[in-house]
């Protein structure tokens, strides 16, 4: 008992004490130390931090009388804030669809769509999108909507593939092709219009994450035979523009998963003969998304983007209650919101008990996109704020990371560094789990 008195001591002599003896640095220190021992409850951690942090500046030494603390991140310090895709129409109420940080001082745009056209490819009904921008209106991380297609190796079949797409009864048919070619020859006609494709960068990493991935969702049918196998690829292409005079590059990426499903030969069959020596196949593009900055910038906003894109979350009701929703397309009107905000709630109160793997298994991925960027990122660390419990995914490519409460966090690798001081407002620092 005694050391705990001294402990109380010593705690509130360096909250209570002038200023001449310790810094404010030291005092916010010592004050969360005693919150964390339990010498502080919550109201009083509170309140004291506050009049920590709202007290005015102290004279500092005669060559720094009068300044004030600079509003601008220092250098190695990273601002952040935490924005959401939310999915306003699709289920009778606005659903979140993911979230992702962002820098705090950048616009953000999201835009999901429903789209009654594409109900003979399900995978194509939904398209999210959005975007996130810099003040200089260049600079800025873009995604944009996945992508199905079908093939068949059968060319009696292909011209049947093209009339059902033109019927709206089936996906549009295009030759099976690697990420890069994707990107190259669809998505830059489609939405770089005008772009210069310069180097091509293949993804291992995320191919092999996301092979993963794709395994495991297919071993079932690989099994029973109605799939022969599944094959992913992962690319990055630099592409070169002008935006509004100005010149810009840009890393557009995007992965594609591809499934072979036995198919029989229309030639055998007019012979009269059975032979499923052909294949037919479902190939999706997703995870695709750019990035881009001022032509000669772009490698030194590496850190940054690799923040961005290892903090994307997506919401686990949000994905199981879209699956269930493909599914199920062929039962259900597409203007029936009812029967979409059921599946909604269905998901919502159980999720399947297979989540905890395949979010593990998407968390390695989305570590490894970030990767691309960099070895400045090394994947995501669980966060916690030790005020509230409240948990956060953040890159764990920086040693400390702080929240305000107001969906901000700052990220930092400056040594000394306390937000409490230099911005003079309320910041909490996180602690890393299990620590």
């Amino acid at each position: 008992m005694r050391r705990l008195s001294f402990t109380v001591a010593v705690v509130l002599a360096l909250v209570a004490g002038p200023a001449s003896a310790q810094s404010e640095r030291d005092k916010l220190r010592a004050l969360e130390e005693a919150y964390r021992a339990g010498v502080l409850d919550k109201a009083e951690y509170e309140a004291k931090r506050k009049a920590l942090i709202a007290a005015k500046p102290r004279p500092a030494p005669a060559a720094a009388a009068g300044t004030a603390p600079s509003k601008g991140t220092p250098p190695g310090v990273v601002r952040m804030r935490l924005v959401r895709v939310t999915d306003k129409v699709g289920f009778g109420q606005p659903v979140e669809v993911l979230r992702m940080l962002i820098p705090a001082d950048w616009k953000f745009e999201d835009q999901v769509q429903w789209d009654n056209g594409q109900l003979g490819c399900p995978a194509n009904v939904v398209q999210v999108r959005f975007r996130a921008t810099a003040p200089d209106g260049v600079t800025g991380l873009e995604s944009f909507p996945s992508f199905s297609w079908t093939w068949t190796d059968d060319p009696m079949m292909q011209s049947v593939q093209q009339q059902q797409a033109a019927n709206r009864t089936g996906c549009a048919p295009y030759p099976v092709m690697g990420a890069a070619d994707f990107v190259r020859n669809m998505v830059v006609p489609a939405l770089r219009q005008g772009a210069r494709p310069g180097a091509v960068e293949p993804l291992a990493s995320v191919a092999q994450a996301e092979q993963r991935i794709a395994e495991q969702n297919a071993r079932q049918l690989i099994q029973a035979g109605y799939v022969r196998g599944a094959r992913v690829d992962a690319a990055r292409v630099r592409l070169d523009y002008d935006v509004g005079g100005r010149p810009v590059e840009e890393w557009m990426s995007a992965t594609v998963s591809a499934r072979a499903m036995p198919a029989a030969n229309s030639a055998d069959i007019m012979q009269g003969n059975l032979n499923y020596n052909m294949n037919t196949y479902s190939v999706g593009a997703y995870n695709v998304f750019g990035v881009r900055a001022p032509k000669g910038q772009l490698d030194a906003n590496a850190s940054l983007f690799a923040s961005m894109v290892a903090s994307v979350r997506v919401s686990p009701q949000y994905q199981a209650a879209l699956t269930q929703f493909i599914l199920n397309i062929g039962k259900i009107n597409m203007e029936g919101a009812r029967d979409r905000q059921r599946i909604w709630q269905e998901a919502n109160a159980s999720i399947q008990n297979t989540w905890r793997e395949t979010q593990r298994m998407q968390q390695e991925s989305q570590a490894r996109q970030a990767e691309q960027f960099g070895q400045a990122i090394r994947g995501v660390e669980n966060f916690v704020d030790p005020s509230t419990n409240e948990r956060v995914e953040l890159s764990s490519g920086y040693r400390n990371a702080w929240t305000n409460g107001k969906g901000e966090y700052l990220l930092s690798d400056s040594p000394g560094f306390d937000p409490a001081v230099t911005f003079r407002e309320d910041w909490r620092e996180l602690r890393r789990e299990g620590r």
